[in-house]
C-alpha cells in the first residue's frame, strides 16, 4: 500500500550526503524510511492516523528498554480470560455454528455468519456494555475481517490491557506496546487481501484461505508479537527524537515559527484516488477503541479522516500548501511521488519551482506499488518512482553530490532530467 521499504535503504543513502541533524518524516505510515535512518541522525515521525502514531511513539520515543513483556502477559491472563467467557456466552451460537462451518469447510454457514454478524453484533452491544464487557470486535468485525472467536479474543486482550492500565499494574508505555503488538495480530490474522479496505465473503474459490485465517489463536500471536516488539536505537538517541500526530501542512506551519527545525524534510503523500483512511481503519478501531460508527460492507469509521492529496478536486491545492509550508522553513525537503500519481509530475516539479530557488532533477527509481489486492490484475504495479530534492540556500544541501551543481537554478536543473535518468536506475539496480 505505498510501503517504501523497497525505496528506504536509497533515501537513507541520499540523506547521509546532507548535513546532520533531525530527519522529519511527514507521512510515516509504518515508519519504514525513518527505520532505515535510524539511528544516524534523530527521527521526526508524523502521520494523522492513530495507529501510525502508536506504532512511532513506541519504537522510536520509548522512555526505556521493553524488558516486561512475559510478566505483563502473565497478569494480562486473567483478564483475558473473563472477559472472553463472558462475550463467549452472549455469541454461544455463532461460536458454535462457525467451529461447525470451519471443521466441515462449510462454505453456506459462514457466508451466513457473514451476512448476520454486523445486526447481531448490534444487538448485543448495548447490554455488553452495560456490563462493563470490552466488546467492540465482538460487535463491529466479527464474521467479517475476523471469525467471532477471534474478536472476543481481541476485545479480550484490550480488556486486559485497560484493566491493568486501570489498576496502575503497568505503565503507559506498556499499554502502549499491549496495543501495538494487538495491532501486529490484527494484520496477520485478517480474512482481507493485505489491508482493510474491504473484507473477504467467504466462497468456494477461497475457503481454505478463511479457513487458515480463521484457526489463527489471537492470544499465543498476541504474546508472541509483545516479547518481539522493540524500540528503536538507545534511550539517549530516543529522547531526541519527536512524535507528531496531526495533518502534515499544519505541522509544517507550526514548526516554522519553532527555534529548533528539522534539517531534511521527507513527504510521501497519497498518490491515487483511494482515500488511505480506508485502508488503516480497523487499525485505528483497536489504538482508539472509541465504538464508533460504522458504514458500508467495509466497515469504514463514520468520520474517518479525508486527504485533499487523493482528490482529484483538491490534489493541486494541496500540493501547492505542501511546498509552500515546507519552504518556509530552514530546510532540505525531499518528496516522493511516483510518475502515475494523481497530479503528473510535470505539475508536481512545476509546483516546486514556484516555491524553491533550487530544485534538482529527479532520481527516477523503479518501484512496485500494491493495486490493493490485485481486484482489476495484478497485485503489483511496475512504476517509476522519482525521489525530488528542493531548497532554498544551496548551503542547505551540505553535501551535493558531483552530478547536480548546487549553484544551478531550478529550471535548469529540471531541464536536465532526461540525460541522468537512466544513470541513475542503472546505479540503484
Amino acid at each position: 500500500m505505498g510501503s517504501k521499504k523497497l525505496l528506504a535503504p536509497r533515501l537513507a543513502e541520499l540523506v547521509s550526503e546532507m548535513e546532520d541533524g533531525p530527519f522529519l518524516d511527514l507521512f510515516s505510515g509504518i515508519a519504514a524510511v525513518g527505520s532505515q535512518i535510524a539511528p544516524r541522525r534523530s527521527v521526526w515521525c508524523n502521520d494523522v492516523q492513530r495507529f501510525s502514531a502508536l506504532l512511532t511513539k513506541q519504537r522510536f520515543g520509548a522512555p526505556k528498554a521493553f524488558t516486561s513483556s512475559r510478566r505483563i502477559a502473565i497478569e494480562a491472563r486473567s483478564h483475558f480470560v473473563t472477559n472472553q467467557a463472558a462475550l463467549s456466552a452472549a455469541f454461544s451460537e455463532e461460536i458454535s455454528i462457525e467451529l461447525q462451518a470451519l471443521s466441515s469447510s462449510n462454505v453456506n454457514d459462514l457466508q451466513k455468519l457473514t451476512r448476520t454478524a454486523e445486526s447481531v453484533g448490534a444487538s448485543r452491544l448495548a447490554p455488553l456494555r452495560s456490563a462493563n464487557h470490552s466488546c467492540l470486535f465482538a460487535t463491529s468485525h466479527a464474521g467479517t475481517y475476523f471469525g467471532i472467536q477471534q474478536a472476543i479474543d481481541i476485545d479480550s486482550v484490550r480488556h486486559a490491557a485497560d484493566i491493568l492500565l486501570l489498576r496502575a499494574k503497568i505503565s503507559e508505555d506498556e499499554h502502549g506496546w499491549m496495543v501495538l503488538a494487538l495491532c501486529r495480530v490484527l494484520s496477520t490474522i485478517s480474512n482481507s487481501t493485505g489491508h482493510f479496505a474491504q473484507y473477504l465473503s467467504p466462497s468456494e474459490t477461497n475457503i481454505r484461505r478463511v479457513i487458515r485465517k480463521r484457526y489463527m489463536d489471537v492470544w499465543s500471536l498476541w504474546t508472541t508479537a509483545l516479547e518481539e516488539l522493540k524500540p528503536i536505537g538507545t534511550v539517549a538517541w530516543r529522547r531526541g527524537n519527536r512524535l507528531f500526530n496531526t495533518d502534515a501542512v499544519t505541522l509544517l506551519q507550526k514548526l516554522a515559527g519553532r527555534s529548533r527545525q528539522p534539517t531534511i524534510i521527507y513527504a510521501d503523500p497519497p498518490y491515487t484516488s483511494d482515500q488511505y483512511s480506508r485502508y488503516y481503519h480497523v487499525l485505528e478501531n483497536v489504538v482508539l477503541y472509541d465504538y464508533p460508527t460504522i458504514l458500508g460492507k467495509g466497515q469504514y469509521r463514520q468520520n474517518r479522516f479525508t486527504s485533499g492529496f487523493s482528490l482529484k478536486s483538491k490534489v493541486s491545492s494541496s500540493f501547492e500548501d505542501l511546498a509552500l509550508a515546507a519552504s518556509k522553513l530552514n530546510s532540505v525537503f525531499i518528496l516522493s511521488y511516483p510518475s502515475n500519481g494523481l497530479l503528473g509530475i510535470d505539475r508536481v516539479n512545476h509546483t516546486l519551482e514556484s516555491y524553491f530557488d533550487y530544485v534538482e532533477c529527479p532520481i527516477i527509481l523503479p518501484h512496485l506499488h500494491s493495486t490493493m489486492g490485485g481486484s482489476k490484475g495484478a497485485q503489483k504495479q511496475s512504476v517509476d518512482e522519482n525521489i525530488i530534492v528542493a531548497y532554498q540556500d544551496p548551503g542547505m544541501r551540505h553535501r551535493a553530490t558531483a552530478s547536480r551543481s548546487r549553484s544551478t537554478p531550478s529550471r535548469l536543473l529540471t531541464s536536465t532530467a532526461n540525460s541522468v535518468t537512466s544513470e541513475l536506475v542503472s546505479n540503484f539496480r
